[in-house]
């Protein structure tokens, strides 16, 4: 049985990583920067924490190392750099002081690619063209880490994520965010949506695709290689929403919001998991309205617990 490590374990990929692993008898450890469960198996501490990274790794001696632990959204850049970038190279710098080569899949993002696309998929090829603080601080730790493998021969492998979607995604993602307002407006009768672009189109995969995706990369993947997690399909973000809103018995009217429309906003992006498929067998098995039924049915019970 392979001990698994999962950095970032209480986040929304991290948590259902957690749950797949377990279910196919992976005997599962995590680490966090929030307060860990009473589960005894997970750790609590920064990335950035050198002595704390070592007591885990020599805890766990990991056979494999998901590395999910990041920052997505923040207004202070150093804060971006340090949690993505310095949080990788101090965590493949304490394994390469541990004595195991366990395998690590570092998750990185779509946002790596920018404006790169247009209407056509895009490959792992693809040169990376990022646009943002976020995804410059993806890319240093995609160069970081694989610098680990050709330096060091390391068992690196990256997984590019695109748009995810699924239940236990916080609010703060678009598709999310109208399913906690549909959520709330069924049970307070507010009727107005708040937006910001919908006309952004994007390429959406189910989380739980993506976990059996981190799954059989780590399986089958080689190492030194990067494989996008992605549909193949573009789906607009106003889709979400009408799609969201025809699944609710209420009516609801919509209204944009300027200040809720991101600057370098890609207007289109869409994916091409061809070479991942061809390495593990891997093809996403939900459907883009299964997510978002499961992702409203998530959100009417989270919101109310939070009225409650």
């Amino acid at each position: 049985m392979s001990r698994i490590l999962i950095t970032g374990v209480h986040g929304f990929v991290g948590s259902h990583l957690a749950y797949h692993l377990k279910s196919m008898g992976g005997e599962v450890f995590g680490f966090d920067l929030r307060a860990t469960s009473s589960d005894k198996n997970f750790y609590q501490g920064e990335l950035t924490d050198r002595n704390k990274l070592k007591q885990v790794l020599e805890d766990v001696k990991p056979d494999i190392v998901f590395h999910l632990a990041g920052v997505i959204k923040s207004s202070q850049s150093e804060i971006l750099y340090k949690a993505n970038f310095l949080g990788t190279v101090a965590l493949l710098d304490q394994i390469m002081e541990s004595d195991r080569r366990p395998i690590v899949i570092v998750a990185s993002s779509s946002a790596v690619y920018g404006h790169k696309s247009g209407a056509k998929p895009i490959s792992e090829r693809t040169q990376l063209h990022p646009l943002t603080d976020y995804a410059v601080s993806k890319a240093a730790q995609e160069l970081a880490a694989l610098r680990y493998y050709e330096s060091f021969n390391l068992p690196v492998i990256i997984v590019r994520m695109f748009n995810l979607l699924g239940p236990g995604q916080p609010a703060d993602l678009a598709c999310s965010a109208f399913a906690r307002q549909i959520a709330l407006g069924e049970l307070n009768g507010q009727t107005e949506i708040v937006t910001g672009n919908l006309d952004a189109r994007r390429d959406f995969v189910d989380v739980r695709d993506a976990v059996r995706a981190f799954e059989l990369v780590a399986e089958r993947g080689k190492a030194g290689q990067v494989y996008n997690v992605c549909s193949g399909r573009v789906v607009s973000i106003r889709a979400c929403l009408d799609r969201m809103i025809d699944m609710s018995p209420h009516q609801f009217a919509v209204r944009v919001d300027a200040e809720k429309i991101q600057k370098n906003d890609v207007p289109i992006q869409v994916g091409s998991s061809l070479k991942l498929s061809r390495v593990t067998g891997w093809r996403p098995q939900i459907s883009f309205k299964q997510s978002l039924s499961d992702l409203l049915d998530d959100w009417r019970q989270r919101v109310k617990s939070e009225l409650e």
